[in-house]
């Protein structure tokens, strides 16, 4: 899970997470050392604590930033997508297309 990233991104500790989710720092401590007993309920309390949906709590190779970007995004309407999918385009190097696709 990625609790102790998101958590260690945003500058807290296991105690704060704790106190902003309603959980004890044990209960943290325990699910970011791989607990696999947590439920859901437990999950989206500390999701709301971080600014996360619960599906970002899994493991994902994005970084945070990449995330709230993607975030932000997808609040977009189509036409504003569409103007920052142009500019990202704009942005990419000259071959960095076809180098990701032949990975």
């Amino acid at each position: 899970m990625n609790i102790d990233r998101i958590r260690s991104a945003r500058g807290l500790n296991q105690e704060d997470l704790a106190e902003m989710s309603g959980l004890k720092q044990s209960t943290i401590s325990k699910i970011e050392n791989g607990f696999d007993g947590v439920t859901l309920r437990v999950l989206k309390k500390i999701a709301v604590a971080l600014g996360v949906e619960v599906r970002d709590l899994f493991d994902d190779d994005r970084t945070v930033a990449e995330r709230a970007l993607l975030s932000a995004f997808r609040n977009l309407p189509a036409d504003r997508q569409q103007g920052w999918l142009d500019l990202a385009e704009a942005l990419t190097p000259p071959g960095a297309k076809e180098r990701e696709q032949n990975e």
